[in-house]
């Protein structure tokens, strides 16, 4: 049985005062005081600047895949890949730099965070749409793999084969020469999945990134779906 998709394309809507705790994990203020009108301002703007786009698709995976892009190990017996792309667009980037000119360094900062934070909902919700496409199809699923990133070590420049994968233009996301997506605020994943693949107990999780001491070192519970 064929599960191949053809590529996706979503929007999300969320409330970011709810992720006020983890926005904080993001926040780089050194404990000054006063600092919670900010932050509460931050969410205010982020709630109105951020715009969630996601795009997956799934197909069907081969050696050759995995021998051209060094696809990480727990990714070779996979019967499939999911590939997804996720952004929370432009303007809160913008606004961010627009603060910073303009010497407003707590705002901007704060916001930035918010961006981060966001980034990553975006990406979760995102994933669950995967895992609930696994589950109801009786496969097993890696966890996420991103380029570039601490945890993996695979080589950033297998961008380009998450992107070539997908129609990224379509929710305005753009890969660099330097395989950097643009907007800053996007993220990339590959997600293997199979009758043969060993179960991945978090969909996202820093665990292997040697950066312990890292400000967005997360390693989260086991992944509600």
């Amino acid at each position: 049985m064929k599960y191949e998709i053809k590529p996706k394309n979503f929007t999300f809507n969320f409330d970011l005062s709810l992720e006020k705790e983890r926005v904080s994990r993001y926040l780089k203020t050194g404990g000054q005081s006063g600092i919670e009108k900010y932050v509460d301002r931050g969410l205010e703007l982020g709630n109105q600047l951020v715009k969630s786009k996601a795009t997956y698709s799934i197909g069907e995976n081969n050696q050759n895949l995995v021998d051209k892009y060094h696809l990480p190990e727990p990714l070779h017996k996979a019967e499939y890949l999911a590939f997804g792309i996720s952004t929370i667009g432009i303007a809160l980037e913008e606004k961010v730099d627009e603060l910073m000119k303009k010497g407003d360094y707590a705002l901007s900062n704060i916001l930035d965070s918010v961006g981060s934070a966001a980034v990553n909902e975006t990406a979760d919700r995102l994933g669950k749409k995967v895992l609930r496409y696994s589950r109801d199809n009786d496969l097993n699923n890696t966890r996420a793999f991103s380029p570039g990133s601490g945890s993996s070590h695979w080589k950033i420049k297998h961008q380009r084969f998450i992107f070539d994968s997908l129609n990224p233009s379509e929710i305005g996301v753009s890969l660099t020469s330097s395989f950097t997506m643009v907007p800053k605020k996007s993220s990339s994943f590959v997600i293997g999945l199979g009758q043969e693949v060993q179960q991945a107990n978090d969909l996202y999780s820093c665990e292997g990134c040697k950066r312990a001491d890292c400000p967005y070192r997360y390693t989260p519970t086991k992944a509600a779906v």
